[in-house]
């Protein structure tokens, strides 16, 4: 199997400047990359195609002298990297591993433990074709990623409103995050226009640069690529003691404490196909109270009764809302509980969960 690359430029909306390049697959025979993965998939190769593709553009691009501060951003299917998370190549250049919206509403869990171990292996990491799926935007504040790539095209498919809500999350995440968002797909100036209302501030597309060989010389490089750096941590204390730790639990009989967690049951519900839930129930209440609510949410975990030793635990998070609500049983046989609003909290909260979903 012989594959080449093609370099799309990334340019930055404000100076025209090119930043970095998406690497592109090309397979030699002339067939079209997806049929290449495609063929990959059914042959149980993906990760072997996967791997290649990503060392020809690395080749490529050191013949080509690309180095810093250009950014390189590099595809990868997340279900290959599973087993077999690449190290950071020794180079000057910001390299940057994209995984798809599809990758990330098909397989959050999987895609979650992707990033996390991409991100301790030094690589920066990309969420890329956001618009098509409004489950998405529920799960994006769990993935700390450093730049969120919106696909116009399938914006433009879009109603209107559904516009404003993507583009609305991504750039409130943006902004709490330190995230750069880059617009794909700009083939016109209007395109161009919509980038930049969006909130872009880079931009791709074949207004800006087709796929081709990198240049000969190479451009002058614009600002280098910010990344936002850090990412959750998944490790630590467990939600009860995280929310109970500054918020002092009520202690009530069972009935006030689950009229407590009914409240955010229904405060998620609200949310939509933008909204999730996770829960992780002790072994006093069963998880099937959850399955209505997985037609209505963007997504819905249900962890193991019992999973989080003797406490349970329920977090609804989405666009501009957040709250997690813990209990557990004391020694009087009433229930502690509390409630949290507090978006950074309940966002640890949600990966501590997350990360204790079953494979």
């Amino acid at each position: 199997m012989v594959v080449d690359s093609a370099f799309q430029p990334i340019v930055e909306l404000r100076d025209g400047c090119v930043v970095g390049y998406e690497a592109l697959a090309r397979p030699a025979d002339g067939s079209s990359p997806e049929a290449l993965f495609a063929t990959a998939r059914a042959e149980g190769r993906l990760a072997e195609v996967d791997a290649a593709c990503r060392a020809a553009a690395l080749e490529q691009a050191a013949s080509a002298g690309l180095g810093a501060p250009f950014a390189l951003f590099l595809n990868a299917d997340a279900s290959a990297l599973e087993h077999d998370v690449p190290d950071l190549p020794m180079s000057g250049l910001t390299l940057v591993m994209e995984i798809t919206e599809r990758a990330l509403t098909s397989r959050p869990d999987l895609v979650l433990r992707t990033l996390t171990r991409l991100r301790t292996r030094g690589w920066a990491v990309s969420l890329d074709d956001v618009g098509a799926d409004s489950r998405s935007l529920a799960l994006m504040p769990l993935l700390y990623p450093d730049v969120i790539k919106l696909d116009l095209t399938l914006l433009a498919a879009r109603a209107p409103a559904d516009v404003a809500r993507v583009v609305t999350a991504v750039g409130a995440e943006a902004e709490r995050r330190h995230v750069t968002v880059l617009a794909e797909g700009i083939d016109s100036e209007e395109q161009l226009a919509m980038a930049r209302a969006a909130g872009a501030t880079l931009g791709q597309g074949y207004l800006l640069g087709a796929p081709a060989p990198l240049p000969d010389p190479l451009p002058e490089p614009g600002r280098p690529l910010r990344l936002a750096g850090g990412g959750g941590d998944v490790t630590g204390p467990l939600p009860y003691a995280r929310v109970t730790n500054w918020r002092r639990p009520v202690c009530g009989p069972l009935a006030l404490a689950e009229r407590a967690a009914a409240l955010l049951t229904a405060q998620a519900a609200a949310l939509g196909p933008t909204g999730m839930l996770l829960a992780a129930p002790d072994r006093s209440h069963a998880s099937e109270r959850f399955e209505a609510l997985r037609s209505e949410l963007g997504f819905v975990g249900v962890l193991e009764a019992g999973e989080l030793e003797d406490t349970w635990t329920e977090v609804a998070l989405g666009p501009g809302f957040g709250a997690c609500f813990v209990a557990r049983r004391v020694e009087s046989g009433e229930w502690a509980f509390a409630t949290s609003y507090d978006r950074e909290l309940v966002v640890e909260c949600a990966l501590a969960l997350m990360a204790r979903l079953p494979r």
